[in-house]
């Protein structure tokens, strides 16, 4: 996977060796078996990727590599600061509005480039305006298409800041992100398995990466009482990315533990806040070709088709049929989608974005 790249306070920096995890990286949607080298950005506090070693091993299912041979001209990011936010009004929008910040990251002209993240943001946000009636003017898009605002870790926790600093009671509002994601080692103990979550803006190398303690305290935690979050990310890594206290076991059919009993009350929102990982958190997600479309993520793939459904489902059948259409589809797919919520939840209700 990715190179483990993170933010860290100069008086608590822990040993190299203790922040990295050995992962996969495949042509799809994540990784290499890897061995970095990482050295410390003095003036940043960054750590950074000095050389990784690996081999590429191609999915049977997708025949598109993630690795082009074209370079892609350096983005300028110096662009990305001067970037307007659409959320700039000084009063609250009216209750009961829906707003939605998509997020896709190919991390064009860099070594560990996606080719389907940006068509993973083309397939979802038509879903979001004809389907479940989100207003584009609602809905803030950062790709990395030259098109739009650019995904930098400076926009993307300002947008975060906005979706949950405008949320009221009676607002709905969908989170995606598609891109790369990974773990490292859990410095607060809230993590079961003793790693955190974390997802790479477009300028990781430079700025850092951005934890799920960081994500829930800015996205999650905020949340008006009698708001609703949905989210959905597809990459690698992602159980518990948004540190939710429930983690739904389809085995059980019952909500276990996602954080530890120390962190549970902690980590609780006074809002109904839904998550939807394309993996586990020791898994890979991976990216396919469907038949008649560009390349893509799986998990995005499985969830259009399943919320694209007319039919009135319940929170369990809709996440069961999203882990049908992954193994249908992929069968020797090493990733198991996952549910976690910020509050214990009727699984039999009917559930809608």
């Amino acid at each position: 996977m990715l190179p483990k790249i993170i933010d860290i306070d100069d008086s608590s920096f822990p040993a190299a060796s203790d922040l990295l995890r050995q992962d996969h990286h495949t042509c799809k949607r994540r990784w290499t078996y890897a061995s970095c080298e990482l050295s410390r950005i003095q003036q940043t506090g960054v750590l950074e990727e000095i050389a990784l070693e690996g081999h590429h091993r191609l999915a049977k299912f997708s025949r598109c590599s993630r690795s082009s041979g074209i370079p892609y001209p350096n983005q300028r990011m110096s662009e990305a600061f001067s970037y307007i936010p659409m959320y700039t009004q000084l009063s609250l929008p009216p209750p009961g509005r829906k707003r939605a910040l998509l997020i896709g990251i190919n991390y064009k002209g860099q070594r560990f480039e996606l080719k389907g993240c940006n068509n993973d943001i083309h397939n979802l946000s038509p879903c979001l305006i004809n389907q479940w009636g989100y207003n584009p003017a609602d809905i803030v898009q950062l790709i990395d298409d030259g098109c739009n605002p650019l995904p930098t870790k400076h926009n993307i926790l300002l947008e975060m800041h906005r979706l949950a600093f405008y949320a009221r009671a009676g607002d709905s509002m969908f989170f995606y992100f598609s891109g790369h994601g990974g773990q490292i080692r859990d410095l607060d103990g809230d993590e079961i398995d003793g790693y955190d979550e974390f997802i790479c803006p477009v300028d990781y190398q430079r700025s850092g990466v951005i934890s799920d303690d960081e994500i829930h305290e800015i996205m999650v935690k905020p949340l008006a009482v009698g708001s609703r979050l949905t989210a959905l990310f597809d990459s690698c890594h992602s159980g518990t990315v948004l540190d939710l206290p429930y983690l739904y076991d389809s085995r059980q059919c019952k909500f276990v533990d996602g954080v530890t009993p120390d962190a549970r009350i902690r980590k609780r929102s006074q809002a109904q806040v839904v998550c939807f990982s394309g993996c586990g958190d020791s898994e890979e997600s991976e990216s396919v070709t469907m038949p008649g479309q560009a390349i893509g993520g799986l998990m995005t793939f499985a969830f259009i088709h399943v919320f694209s459904c007319t039919q009135t489902l319940t929170f369990q059948s809709r996440f069961e049929q999203i882990r049908a259409f992954v193994r249908a589809t992929l069968p020797d797919a090493k990733q198991q989608p996952q549910l976690s919520c910020s509050n214990p939840l009727d699984t039999t209700l009917p559930f809608y974005i």
